[in-house]
């Protein structure tokens, strides 16, 4: 394969690793948050999960104690056992039968699952649309027949061009904002050291080693017959001759075994050629088990330097498997397996631009003792900037090139601002008591819903608007227009707010305190910073950015409990109060000070390729 064809398997990697993954994971979240449950583990407790999962890698067994007419004899078996065990841990129970009931889910995280267990698990325990189960099924399928068995890592260009055009209609099946990354990834140039990283976490080697799984257990048997024919010669000594015999029948069986065993360790170390310190130490580990089988065919008359060779090589290979077995899990999105931690540097300056209107305080602002009106400004999933001008009541659009696009009229003074999808924002006006939600491109508005009250902080979750008002958090469908829910927030009128994973972070404005609404459990916690809050963002992991007025940054944890400054260069120090917004779609974080505009990166293009050091295989 030449450079080209390792940059197009590059291309296809990346896109699988960096698109695919987040986009099953939120698909396979959302829906077992539909379905009512808080986590993953209560979803995969639930009887008919655990039932259908339970028959997808036990062959035979039909029989269940608990839900038995729903039971399914599959003869091929999708769910390897690595990932059953990966996923359920046995509870032996009373009684000789073999049920889904004897088993419980692990604390498995979204985070822990591959692309082929999510696919596997979205298609079989959830109802899923005709087109996100087409798509999931041949996302899953063309990641196994393109990369998981790829051991030339490249793709030739007449299948990339066969390829190319279903990949990116399946994965805007599933999310439509994904877009700008399938077309930034197709012109990326190859990244040697990247690729090869990509190469060692998409190759699926665990088949390989279910082989050698199988070949254990065989060898199992045959040493219990062993045993049996040792055990048979210390007590009967008339019966050597035939307890020989049964003997030199077992070993023969062994040395069968061995040697199907050794053709497949021969054929995985072909596979696993140059895969850096990970093939190497696998490698090493193998070339121990063929030294182990040289000494087992050695000692058919040696029976108990054949037990140690044969108890040498099940470690051997025990070792090999749990080596294997732990590095598949990684998942290549860093910032979403690891939490940050508070106050590191995760940002770096990009650009910065000045709009077109003043920024300034406004003689028509509203009159709210300690709170400043500051011009906020969002980066939309298409990577457009969308600025609110309180002065001129109006939203100044500008391009990926912050260059000025146009401006959106609004009837009344506008708030605050969010983004609703690829190419629209919502926008809450206080006086008017409305949300105005408006398309940036065609610069129209798409609907303006009503409410019965002033309306302040505004952001979205799972589809849904959340409000601030005099009452506390609206949630509203943006469908139906209709107020699904109310949640009280005593005397702070939430006037700047951000959705966090399952969780709400809101304040009044002006105090000190940021609150932090569980959404779960229902439960309200706050935490008291250093100076009045101006703005709240989140960030990819949950944690929360927090601008003050005290004219700095404080990084604020998921559950809303600690904090630590931003030290970063220009966020360390504001020279205004400032309103923040990031887009983890674009990976960029917007600060909007008066009329200056800064944009920040998530990661230097260095850290960029540093990011899946963790995968290789220790």
């Amino acid at each position: 394969m030449d450079r080209e064809d390792r940059r197009r398997f590059f291309v296809i990697g990346s896109v699988f690793l960096e698109v695919v993954t987040p986009v099953f994971r939120r698909q396979l979240g959302n829906n077992y948050t539909k379905a009512g449950f808080n986590c993953l583990k209560d979803f995969l407790n639930s009887q008919p999960v655990v039932h259908t999962l339970f028959h997808l890698n036990h062959r035979y067994t039909w029989y269940c104690c608990v839900d038995s007419p729903n039971c399914i004899a599959r003869q091929k078996l999708p769910l390897y056992t690595y990932q059953w065990k990966l996923l359920y841990t046995e509870n032996p129970g009373p009684g000789n039968h073999h049920c889904h009931c004897k088993y419980t889910a692990k604390p498995v995280q979204l985070n822990d699952l591959d692309i082929t267990l999510m696919g596997l698990i979205l298609v079989n325990c959830f109802n899923l649309g005709p087109a996100e189960a087409q798509a999931v099924r041949y996302l899953r399928q063309f990641k196994n027949d393109y990369l998981s068995h790829n051991t030339n890592c490249g793709i030739t260009e007449p299948k990339y061009n066969s390829l190319w055009p279903d990949l990116t209609y399946h994965v805007l099946q599933l999310d439509q904002t994904r877009q700008s990354d399938l077309k930034d990834m197709k012109n990326r140039p190859l990244d040697e050291q990247l690729c090869k990283q990509y190469y060692i976490h998409l190759l699926d080697v665990n088949k390989r080693f279910k082989e050698i799984d199988n070949s254990i257990q065989e060898m199992n048997t045959s040493i219990q017959e062993i045993s049996t024919s040792v055990n048979g010669i210390n007590t009967s000594v008339q019966g050597i001759g035939w307890n020989l015999h049964s003997m030199d029948g077992s070993v023969q069986r062994v040395n069968k075994t061995l040697q199907g065993l050794e053709r497949s360790v021969q054929e995985g170390n072909a596979t696993l050629q140059g895969l850096e310190r990970s093939v190497q130490g696998g490698n090493t580990a193998l070339q121990e088990i063929n030294s182990s089988i040289q000494t087992i065919n050695t000692a058919v008359r040696g029976i108990p330097v054949m037990n140690d060779a044969i108890q040498k090589f099940v470690f051997y290979a025990e070792k090999v498997l749990t080596c294997r077995r732990q590095n598949p899990d990684k998942q290549s999105n860093g910032q979403e397996r690891n939490p940050y931690k508070l106050g590191q540097d995760i940002f770096y300056y990009h650009h910065q631009f000045t709009t077109n209107g003043t920024g300034s305080q406004s003689k028509n602002s509203p009159s709210i003792p300690g709170l400043i009106i500051s011009n906020k400004a969002v980066v939309t999933d298409d990577g457009h900037v969308a600025c609110i001008n309180y002065d001129y009541s109006s939203i100044e659009i500008y391009d990926t090139d912050s260059l000025y696009v146009g401006t959106i009229q609004l009837q009344s003074e506008p708030w605050d601002i969010t983004v609703f999808n690829n190419c629209t924002v919502a926008v809450t006006k206080h006086r008017c008591q409305s949300i105005d939600i408006l398309n940036i491109h065609n610069k129209q508005e798409v609907k303006s819903i009503q409410l019965s009250t002033a309306c302040f902080g505004i952001t979205t979750k799972n589809n849904k608007l959340v409000v601030g008002c005099g009452e506390g958090l609206l949630i509203i469908d943006p469908q139906t227009e209709k107020v699904e829910k109310t949640i009280e927030t005593g005397d702070c009128i939430p006037r700047r707010l951000c959705g966090s994973h399952d969780s709400i972070f809101y304040t009044d404005g002006c105090s000190n305190y940021l609150y932090h609404y569980n959404i779960p459990y229902n439960k309200f916690s706050k935490v008291k910073l250093p100076s009045g809050v101006s703005d709240v963002t989140t960030l990819q992991d949950g944690s929360v950015y927090a601008t003050c007025y005290a004219k700095l940054v404080l990084h604020v944890s998921s559950d809303g409990q600690k904090y630590k400054k931003v030290t970063t260069k220009g966020l360390a120090s504001l020279g205004f109060i400032s309103k923040i917004s990031f887009n983890p779609i674009q990976k960029k974080l917007v600060m909007k000070t008066r009329n200056l505009v800064t944009v920040y990166h998530r990661e230097t293009p260095q850290q960029h390729t540093n990011i899946f050091k963790g995968c290789l295989i220790q």
